[in-house]
């Protein structure tokens, strides 16, 4: 993988790791090397090494601490989950301040081996909203939602997924 695709546009703000997480290097990955990335998240360790090595990345990019990166990778929590017949990933993130920071990611890699990337982000006004990210980087809009918790976005998951978004 070319770790260089995968670094954010420039930034002085340090608090941009947070979206930057979500948004490039975690998204850059998946598309770009899928099988070591699903290979990763497959067992709790190697998610962990996963997760210190983009926050590595992100804090040399954002001159973060050696505490704060370790700090920040601790924070996020990444589990195996099933959305009806693929297997797929989880990635809670700490509680987003900003918009388009991310509560949730899920990753799932489908039948046929295309990969379905979502995201539940904070919307302006303090609402939130589902989205995603496709194989050319195009980041996909599926409008705002009601839900923050994991149930509700692992439902808006699988509702999106079956083709019948909720309300």
């Amino acid at each position: 993988m070319n770790t260089g695709a995968a670094v954010p546009p420039s930034s002085s703000d340090h608090e941009r790791w947070h979206h930057a997480f979500a948004h490039y290097v975690l998204r850059v990955a998946t598309f770009e090397d899928p099988d070591f990335t699903f290979g990763a998240l497959s067992a709790p360790d190697s998610a962990q090494r996963l997760v210190l090595a983009a926050m590595a990345l992100l804090g040399r990019h954002y001159k973060l601490s050696v505490e704060q990166v370790m700090a920040f990778a601790r924070s996020i929590t990444v589990r195996p989950h099933r959305f009806n017949h693929d297997d797929g990933y989880i990635i809670e993130m700490p509680t987003p301040r900003r918009t388009g920071e991310c509560f949730f990611l899920a990753i799932v890699r489908k039948g046929d081996g295309a990969i379905d990337y979502l995201t539940l982000e904070r919307a302006d006004d303090d609402g939130v909203m589902l989205g995603g990210w496709n194989a050319e980087g195009g980041h996909l809009n599926y409008g705002e939602k009601s839900t923050r918790d994991l149930d509700g976005f692992i439902a808006e998951v699988i509702a999106l997924r079956l083709g019948s978004p909720r309300a």
